[in-house]
C-alpha cells in the first residue's frame, strides 16, 4: 500500500467525521429551539446562536429552516427504526407477548424523548408547511410508515407462529396496531400530556392481544 495515499484519505475521514458531528449539533440544538420556541417564532439566527455557530455556517449544511427541520425529522426517524431493530434483534426467541412490550415501548419512549418537538409540529405544521416542501414531507412520512408496517409485519409473523394470534385475521394486525400507537401518541401530542410509558403500554397490549370484550 501506497503510505502516502493513506496519509491523504485520514485528513478526509475526519473532515467527514467532523462535519457529521457538527451536523448532529446542529439538529440537536434545532429539535431545542423549535421545542421552546414553536416554529413560528423560531429563526435560523436562534438556532445558530444555540449552537454556537454563525448563522452563514448553518446555511452551509441547509438551505432554509423547511429542509432543516425535515432533516431533523428523518434523523429521529431513522434512530428510531434504530432502536426498534436491536429490540427485535435482541428479542428473538422470546414469548411474543414480551417481544410486543419491547417493541411499543421503544416506540412509546422514542416519543416521550422528542415529545415537545412531536407537539409542536402537530399544532403549527401545517399552518407554516410551505406547497414546494409538501412533496418532501410526503416522503418522509410514507417512507417511515413503510418501514415501521414491514417490521410489525415480521413481529405479527412471529406471533402466528407461537400461536398468539389468530391466523384468519392476520393481514389486518399490523394496520390495526400501528392505529392503535397512532391514536394513543396523537392524543398526548394534541393534549399535550405525556403518559408514563408503561400506562400507554398496558391499554395496547390489553386491546391488542385481549380484544375489548369484557373478561369472565
Amino acid at each position: 500500500m501506497n503510505p502516502r495515499s493513506t496519509s491523504r484519505t485520514k485528513p478526509q475521514s475526519l473532515r467527514v467525521r467532523m462535519k457529521e458531528e457538527a451536523r448532529a449539533a446542529i439538529l440537536d440544538a434545532a429539535e431545542q429551539v423549535l421545542s421552546e420556541q414553536g416554529l413560528h417564532a423560531t429563526r435560523m439566527d436562534d438556532i445558530a446562536a444555540q449552537v454556537g455557530v454563525s448563522v452563514g455556517t448553518l446555511y452551509n449544511y441547509f438551505e432554509d429552516r423547511q429542509q432543516l427541520l425535515l432533516a431533523l425529522l428523518e434523523v429521529r426517524a431513522r434512530d428510531l427504526l434504530a432502536l426498534l431493530d436491536a429490540e427485535l434483534e435482541q428479542s428473538q426467541g422470546s414469548p411474543y407477548r414480551a417481544r410486543l412490550y419491547g417493541f411499543l415501548r421503544c416506540v412509546l419512549e422514542h416519543s416521550q424523548s422528542h415529545f415537545r418537538l412531536f407537539s409542536v409540529l402537530l399544532e403549527e405544521g401545517p399552518r407554516h408547511s410551505r406547497p414546494k416542501d409538501e412533496p418532501a414531507q410526503r416522503r418522509y412520512q410514507q417512507e417511515l410508515a413503510r418501514e415501521l408496517l414491514r417490521r410489525v409485519e415480521l413481529l405479527c409473523e412471529d406471533g402466528l407462529r407461537q400461536g398468539a394470534l389468530r391466523p384468519e385475521d392476520v393481514r389486518h394486525y399490523p394496520m390495526l396496531l400501528l392505529g392503535m400507537v397512532h391514536s394513543v401518541l396523537f392524543q398526548q401530542f394534541h393534549m399535550k400530556q405525556p403518559v408514563p410509558v408503561d400506562e400507554s403500554i398496558a391499554p395496547l397490549l390489553r386491546c391488542f392481544l385481549d380484544g375489548a370484550t369484557p373478561r369472565p
